[in-house]
């Protein structure tokens, strides 16, 4: 598992999100709520996905625990289900408002923790802090940075 110090988490998180809003934005309002990705996503719900998961941790670190309990693939895929329905019908306007708040609020929340926190496991879980919130940041940021760039690039032609 990696381990960064806060420093290196920050930029992490700040470049990643720089360049997924970047992306984001060349694709304009108008597509943002078109349903072109996988499962018949929009970039709106992948807003409000990275946006929950924010949420999620933020929560996590600041109780202390997991209220949902361990993971499996299966139970993942039916949390992130159930977070595509519940924000399937808000506006793209309260999407992308919460997106900055939460955003934010996740970058105060790493501020406050200290390299020796970052890098101690919390009671919750096995992996150090700064992973647990690299997973729910710039790594995921990372994942829908790739899926988003998929979607902008022309397909290839084979001449």
């Amino acid at each position: 598992m990696k381990h960064m110090k806060k420093a290196a988490l920050l930029e992490s998180i700040r470049r990643e999100r720089a360049e997924l809003n970047a992306i984001i934005a060349r694709v304009g309002e108008p597509g943002m709520v078109e349903p072109a990705l996988d499962d018949d996503w929009s970039i709106k719900d992948v807003i409000a996905h990275i946006t929950a998961w924010e949420q999620l941790c933020l929560v996590w670190v600041r109780t202390e625990h997991r209220g949902e309990g361990p993971f499996t693939p299966k139970s993942l895929d039916a949390l992130n289900a159930k977070l595509h329905d519940e924000n399937q019908t808000r506006s793209l306007e309260d999407v992308l408002a919460d997106a900055r708040r939460s955003y934010e609020e996740f970058v105060a929340m790493v501020e406050e923790q200290t390299d020796e926190t970052l890098a101690t496991p919390p009671s919750w879980a096995d992996p150090p802090l700064g992973q647990v919130i690299s997973s729910n940041s710039d790594d995921h940021y990372r994942e829908h940075i790739d899926q988003l760039m998929r979607l902008l690039k022309p397909p290839q032609t084979i001449d």
